[in-house]
């Protein structure tokens, strides 16, 4: 499954590119909202984890225009931030992401969300082809 993960932590987007990548995953890792817009333009992806807090552009932002491009509709995003209260939940979800997972981030629990993204996908792919 190709995989962007878009964190400004580098040791962050290690734990979420390793994990991905021990799942089996094709990962693309970028610092900034800018470098993954650029990587939407050239690449399709299935599965795409980003942090709400980001340089620039922040995360609510990025997902909402993801989800304006082309396709856009079609990869599953798991957001992960550091906030945790019920309206910044709403907030992650009214901005078209499909999970979130509050930091510290656990391994553990990651690989069953990315799992859970997995078979999503999967059976949006059935249904539509």
């Amino acid at each position: 499954m190709k995989t962007l993960i878009v964190d400004d932590d580098n040791i962050m987007r290690r734990i979420l590119k390793r994990t991905a990548m021990g799942l089996g995953h094709e990962v693309t890792g970028c610092a900034d909202a800018e470098h993954a817009l650029e990587s939407l333009q050239n690449e399709q992806y299935s599965l795409i984890i980003l942090d709400w807090m980001l340089p620039g552009m922040d995360g609510i932002e990025l997902c909402r225009m993801i989800r304006q491009m082309p396709r856009g509709d079609l990869p599953f995003i798991i957001m992960v931030t550091a906030k945790d209260k019920y309206e910044d939940l709403i907030k992650v979800l009214d901005a078209g992401a499909d999970d979130y997972i509050a930091k510290p981030v656990d391994v553990k629990f990651l690989k069953t969300r990315i799992t859970v993204a997995e078979r999503m996908t999967r059976k949006l792919h059935s249904l539509s082809g």
